[in-house]
């Protein structure tokens, strides 16, 4: 009895036994249904995994429809808001453009013996992390003689370089108005980076997005970290970095991942004493590896499957609410730049994922 059908493609030999066929050598190889089990369950196993590679390269390609779908009905929402956040940060940029030389007028004018620590402040803002805050400060404490406070303050104005003796007459009035500087130069870099995040956003349901310039990793996680001052102000950040390769990309897009990323860790950091977030960068076997990792609690299972999700998001009020996009825009801007998908999720806090490499 025939067990399946065969259509060939091209001329074949064709073989096949029955049940008059006779065994070769039954004494030494066995009945003829012996002999010819292994061919059948040879191919039989041949079928069952070309089947199961069949299936699996449908689903990949149904995910990848299900995928495409959502990003592009995604990025025409998100190309809506982007223009109207773009008319916004316009408005910004220029009046920051025209506070700053306001003051810098004002100050020349009326407190001119000020107007050097407002330009340290404004050139410079704060270039060090808070683990080297601490470090810089013990050593203006003992050299100075200062109490702990000043110290600090004075180790994220003038980073590791020798206090002046202006500063140190009225170290108060100093940090005021080195503060003003800083506060408007931090407000410049997020007026810019904000402009570049609403171009991103416009790229959200697109790949057509071109790399522009040579940039060091390093950077942009430092740049990452200026935007994200206010947030950081109770955590140690520890940053250990490698020496990299410079690599092509859009800069933007890569302080969006880090900013995105160690913006989530804060917030899982929330209700953890000691806070603190490390950050390591490697250059290993041709490829640049950065590790973000925190002390907070771990992220369950169920939501971990769900973070890359456009619109899903578990911070659902309070002044954290989220819009679910954060790591969506992580994710499309990590499969552009080729790097190894899917993000593998190494520390995960409850709320947000936290720890990537």
């Amino acid at each position: 009895m025939a067990s399946s059908t065969v259509i060939a493609k091209t001329d074949v030999t064709l073989a096949w036994i029955d049940k008059h066929t006779e065994p070769v050598e039954p004494e030494q190889y066995g009945p003829l249904s012996a002999q010819f089990m292994p061919v059948m369950v040879n191919e039989l196993s041949r079928r069952q995994r070309r089947a199961k590679q069949e299936a699996l390269a449908k689903e990949k390609a149904l995910q990848r429809l299900h995928t495409a779908e959502q990003m592009t009905t995604l990025g025409q929402l998100a190309a809506g808001i982007a223009h109207e956040l773009n008319n916004a940060i316009g408005v910004v940029n220029s009046k920051t453009e025209r506070m700053q030389q306001d003051l810098l007028q004002l100050l020349e004018e009326l407190h001119p013996e000020v107007s050097g620590y407002f330009d340290v402040g404004l050139m410079q803002g704060q270039a060090v992390s808070s683990s080297e805050v601490r470090r810089i400060a013990k050593r203006f404490q003992r050299d100075y003689r200062l109490d702990r406070d000043t110290a600090k303050q004075l180790a994220r104005a003038l980073s590791d370089n020798p206090v002046p003796e202006s500063w140190l007459s009225d170290p108060s009035k100093a940090l005021k108005y080195w503060g003003m500087g800083r506060d408007l130069h931090d407000l410049k870099i997020a007026a810019r980076h904000t402009v570049g995040i609403v171009k991103s956003v416009k790229q959200l349901g697109r790949t057509d997005g071109e790399p522009d310039e040579l940039l060091d990793i390093n950077d942009t996680i430092n740049k990452a970290l200026a935007l994200l001052q206010s947030d950081l102000r109770r955590v140690s950040v520890r940053m250990q970095p490698a020496v990299l390769p410079l690599i092509k990309g859009a800069s933007t897009e890569y302080v969006q991942i880090w900013s995105n990323i160690l913006k989530n860790a804060c917030d899982a950091l929330q209700q953890t004493d000691a806070p603190n977030i490390n950050i390591q960068t490697k250059f290993v076997n041709q490829r640049i590896l950065v590790t973000i990792a925190n002390n907070g609690p771990e992220i369950d299972e169920p939501t971990r499957r769900k973070i890359f999700q456009p619109n899903f998001t578990t911070k659902k009020g309070g002044l954290s609410f989220g819009l679910g996009l954060g790591l969506s825009i992580v994710k499309r801007i990590v499969s552009e730049i080729g790097a190894l998908l899917p993000l593998r999720a190494m520390r995960l806090a409850p709320s947000f994922a936290s720890s990537y490499q």
